[in-house]
């Protein structure tokens, strides 16, 4: 409800706290046609497209490197309440993330805190997406994407989506240079879908690969050739390390049978080369 009351907003109440486009994470309003995923190159078509989506961004309260921007709230425009309810989604949110990293120590036999401690400062990212109606013909000619193909710069994604459908993450049983995605159905819009990040991808050394994935026409509308797909809305948490850690192989995961594959830099400096990409 808060995410469809946001986008819900005049242009002109969205657009007074547009991101600054560039290489540092992003808070408030993103437009549609903002980022361009097709500057990565990863579903393998070159097409030419625009990604049909805006967004608002928001990071930890009282980040004082990187401070979010939030829209006016009265009666008027029904956003009473939305910041306090954002703030808290988003603790709530940190706090699933820290069970789930534990977890994952436990599976790959880490010391405690291996990852946990990592992340410790909180510099995980909140997002609202929404994707406004396009039609069929226009993502099967190729001029835009819902999202093209990308994979998360963080550790992991923690992702609620409503019932419309359209996400799809890559089928890994496909031999490369083929690929194939396959949906990811939300029969529950309380269903929590985890995705692994780039980060956590790194830090295994490609133990645990990250998550290929866009959003494009939904599975049960492939056969159509003309049609119009409805508003499509999905919130995303992005569990992201320290920004001053590094997200280069963990020695935990390197061996003589296995050498270190990524070097070390910093999450911020990760970032900030990917987002440069983004909004070329």
């Amino acid at each position: 409800m808060k995410c469809q009351q946001f986008f819900q907003l005049e242009p002109t109440t969205k657009a007074s706290i547009n991101v600054h486009k560039g290489p540092r994470p992003q808070r408030g309003y993103g437009g549609v046609g903002g980022e361009s995923f097709k500057h990565l190159g990863l579903d393998g078509t070159g097409d030419d497209y625009v990604d049909v989506k805006e967004h608002f961004d928001q990071g930890p309260r009282n980040d004082i490197d990187f401070p979010n921007q939030w829209p006016p709230e009265t009666a008027s425009n029904n956003l009473i309440g939305f910041r306090s309810f954002m703030e808290d989604y988003f603790d709530s949110m940190s706090t699933l993330a820290h069970q789930l990293l534990s977890s994952l120590e436990v599976a790959l036999e880490l010391v405690p805190g291996t990852l946990t401690l990592r992340c410790s400062q909180n510099h995980s990212e909140l997002r609202l997406n929404h994707y406004p109606p396009t039609t069929i013909e226009e993502i099967k000619n190729g001029s835009v994407r819902r999202v093209g193909a990308h994979t998360d710069y963080g550790v992991l994604t923690l992702l609620f989506q409503d019932r419309n459908g359209g996400l799809e993450v890559q089928d890994r049983s496909v031999p490369a240079p083929d690929l194939k995605f396959v949906p990811v159905t939300a029969d529950d819009p309380y269903e929590l879908v985890v995705n692994v990040a780039d980060t956590l991808q790194r830090w295994t050394n490609d133990l645990i690969p990250a998550g290929l994935h866009q959003v494009t026409i939904p599975a049960g509308r492939r056969h159509e050739t003309v049609g119009r797909l409805h508003d499509r809305f999905s919130i995303a948490y992005f569990v992201k390390s320290n920004r001053e850690e590094s997200v280069g192989s963990l020695s935990d995961f390197v061996s003589e049978d296995r050498s270190a594959r990524y070097e070390s830099i910093s999450a911020i400096d990760y970032h900030e080369r990917k987002h440069t990409v983004l909004y070329t």
